[in-house]
């Protein structure tokens, strides 16, 4: 639980309990090193690095520091990663975050009242810990191209042998699309939850692979996608979001899953939900993902198919955040010099092509239940999970998580039954879309969102059969990855603890109730 000593609303330098986030999430284990986050409101005449930030567990101080990092979302933040050590900790513990604790800060912090939160957690025994976790460790093996790293007890690491060759295709098809060869191997971590939309990338990369996969199963394009972002570092060190994030799905031929990227950003077009250039290149992570990104595919498509990969690749290494005070002022000034055409201007001349591109209603229909779909899901992840928010994530690196963190920092999520329900479901809209079932999925995201309005109640048939499906397997040991609902009959898919492997059930729905029948 948490609470807060007071909560009035800024502009005042302002810190809030629901923006604070324990890690590892879900439950702390004894043993367990624990990571502290406070994402903090700062007024425009405050700079964050001025803003110093205390943190007691007990009423003991265990680490200062000041606003350090930003989220994608662009909030301040501080992070203390693994300051705590909850060894011999078993019970409950009060943590208090201050913002500015010597009220150094007058102009933009009148009030030091909302300064503070306190947090009350606890520490569980580790003998309560799932099985599978209580004695999880890192495997590595090596691939051409990678080294990967998977979790003893989890999918990937039970896949393995299916996923090591995708891991060298994926990459082999970022090095043809970029023509840049590489020249070390990379290192792949392949994680029990979902992070944002299935991974992320620096220097190394980090892709979620689990059986109850709820944000779409497009490994393979995350793969392709994630190689781009280590591969482009090499010659592009300072390349900007947008043109980033545009060439990874380039490269990768689609984001989710293949796609015609010209067709699809023309549909953007059509169902107007088409952002300026200059909106978007300025304020890329905050606006809607789906629409974001392939607008960005959509312009590096159009540059590379018509000027060629010579003169985009010179464009992309040279568009930094340094040439002019603002991103899209950065892309015009560049534009010029390799294009001979202002933002505005190369904005005009691809909008008139793409307004003659002939798009399907079926592309059409693709896209407006997709960018639906993630607009779903991440609602789900901000009420029921909001570190799996990519504005939000903390994305640690994932080698200093090997060293001084254990693997429930990247693994552990929260499987209550309301987050098991609405990831199954989830999952299966995902599965009708992929099938260009496009009515099916919207009946079921139409009943998630009918859970999320009401607060985890499930009352529409639809939710209440997946909810009383999770709780009925639940209730027999099981932990449910994925269920196929068709009718009164219904195929589960579970694990059992201490063991990965998945196992079919079979039900039907017999005088109201759900009934095993195998």
């Amino acid at each position: 639980t948490a609470t807060t000593t007071a909560t009035p609303v800024p502009p005042d330098l302002a810190l809030f309990a629901d923006n604070v986030f324990l890690y590892p999430v879900a439950a702390i284990y004894a043993g367990e090193k624990v990571t502290f986050e406070a994402v903090a409101y700062v007024p425009d005449n405050i700079s964050p690095d001025s803003v110093n930030v205390s943190l007691l567990v007990d009423n003991t101080p265990i680490a200062t520091s000041h606003l350090n990092g930003r989220n994608l979302a662009g909030e301040s933040l501080v992070l203390f990663e693994w300051v705590w050590d909850s060894t011999d900790q078993i019970g409950r513990h009060e943590a208090r975050l201050i913002l500015d604790p010597e009220d150094q800060i007058q102009i933009g912090d009148e009030n030091q009242a909302n300064n503070t939160v306190d947090i009350t957690f606890t520490v569980l025994d580790r003998k309560l810990a799932p099985p599978d976790e209580k004695t999880a460790t890192w495997v590595q093996s090596e691939t051409a191209c990678c080294f990967v790293y998977t979790v003893t007890g989890t999918a990937a690491n039970r896949d393995l042998a299916q996923l090591l060759p995708l891991v060298d295709k994926a990459f082999a098809q970022a090095v043809d699309r970029l023509n840049e060869e590489p020249d070390q191997k990379y290192t792949v971590y392949f994680i029990d939850r979902v992070i944002g939309q299935g991974g992320y990338a620096g220097s190394m990369m980090v892709v979620s692979y689990l059986d109850r996969q709820y944000a779409g199963n497009g490994l393979y394009q995350v793969l392709v996608h994630e190689a781009v972002h280590v591969l482009d570092r090499e010659f592009a060190p300072q390349r900007i979001p947008f043109l980033a994030e545009g060439l990874a799905v380039w490269a990768a031929e689609g984001h989710y899953k293949p796609e015609n990227i010209l067709e699809r950003t023309a549909a953007l077009r059509q169902i107007g939900e088409y952002i300026p250039l200059a909106e978007l290149v300025n304020n890329f992570y905050p606006v809607q993902h789906e629409i974001g990104y392939l607008e960005a595919a959509g312009l590096v498509n159009y540059l590379i198919n018509t000027y060629g990969w010579a003169t985009f690749r010179s464009f992309y290494m040279d568009v930094t955040a340094d040439d002019a005070p603002t991103l899209a002022e950065a892309m015009d000034i560049n534009l010029q010099i390799y294009y001979n055409r202002t933002l505005a201007q190369m904005e005009a001349e691809w909008l008139a092509f793409l307004d003659e591109v002939s798009v399907s209603e079926t592309a059409v229909a693709d896209l407006e239940t997709t960018i639906r779909y993630y607009n779903v899901m991440r609602q789900y992840q901000a009420q029921y999970d909001p570190t799996a928010h990519f504005l939000k994530a903390w994305l640690p690196h994932p080698e200093r998580v090997r060293e001084l963190g254990n693997p429930a920092d990247l693994n552990r999520h929260p499987r209550t039954l309301i987050n098991i329900t609405l990831e199954v479901m989830l999952q299966a809209a995902d599965l009708s879309m992929r099938e260009g079932n496009y009515d099916r999925a919207h009946i079921i995201l139409d009943s998630v969102s009918r859970v999320l309005a009401n607060k985890g109640l499930f009352m529409d048939p639809l939710a209440l059969s997946y909810f009383q499906l999770v709780q009925a397997a639940t209730d027999l040991g099981y932990t449910v990855q994925k269920v196929s609902l068709t009718g009164n009959r219904a195929r589960i898919f579970v694990t059992r603890p201490g063991t990965e492997q998945l196992v079919e059930l079979q039900w039907q729905l017999k005088n109201e109730t759900w009934v095993l029948t195998n």
